[in-house]
């Protein structure tokens, strides 16, 4: 009986040992690669935003230009 469990440990510790790491997935490394960020081009240039507040703007401050302080007196 003694020798049966040392020929049984003996297997298990031979089969524990050729499983070690076999069912795993091999691990592979790539080397890293530097991404160069690509520039985004826009549909709209960069500045036809600014001229179109520009352009609201002066729009508002023509289409505002009542000073008059709304009494109907002409200064003399």
């Amino acid at each position: 009986m003694n020798r049966f469990w040392v020929i049984l440990g003996a297997l298990v510790v031979v089969g524990v040992s050729a499983y070690a790491g076999g069912l795993a997935d091999a691990i592979n490394e790539t080397a890293p690669m530097m991404v160069e960020p690509a520039e985004a081009e826009s549909s709209v240039p960069g500045w036809l935003i600014p001229a179109a507040i520009i352009g609201v703007l002066i729009g508002v401050a023509v289409l505002s230009g009542d000073d008059d302080d709304g009494n109907g007196s002409q200064p003399m």
